[in-house]
């Protein structure tokens, strides 16, 4: 039980820098690979896979999850950011059902490196839980001390 309260007090101390460092790194890298050889970089993944939504391609909704809990873990509800995490983890992983790149209707051969570190930006808000403190409701600067 010690080394899970030193794990959530690492957390607590490092989650915003590496939450947001993981998500900001996984735009710059491929999030997948098409059969014809291309790869879709996850920036454009951000600003065009919403179209999916069309087709039921719900994978995308992962970001204004993350979002969310992003917000959520910047103004102290770091069991609710937790939660956020956790939900955008479980509908990332929709992504690997996703067969048809719907920008230009082709079909995906693999996932690429960016798919599996904006995973990791989703498990890591998750792990906020293990830091959250007993109550419920946002840190104050008592409990800073």
């Amino acid at each position: 039980m010690t080394r899970l309260r030193s794990l959530g007090g690492w957390l607590s101390t490092y989650r915003w820098a590496m939450t947001s460092t993981l998500f900001a790194v996984s735009l710059a890298l491929p999030g997948l690979h098409l059969v014809d050889g291309d790869a879709v970089f996850g920036w454009r993944l951000l600003l065009t896979a919403w179209y999916g939504i069309l087709i039921l391609e719900l994978a995308w909704l992962a970001n204004p999850i993350f979002l969310a809990g992003v917000i959520l873990l910047l103004r102290g509800y770091d069991r609710a950011a937790g939660v956020m995490g956790i939900s955008a983890f479980a509908v990332g992983l929709l992504s690997l059902r996703s067969r048809i790149w719907i920008a230009n209707h082709t079909h995906i051969e693999d996932l690429g490196a960016g798919f599996f570190v904006w995973m990791a930006a989703f498990a890591v808000m998750g792990l906020a839980i293990l830091a959250a403190p007993a109550k419920s409701g946002p840190r104050t600067e008592m409990d800073a001390s």
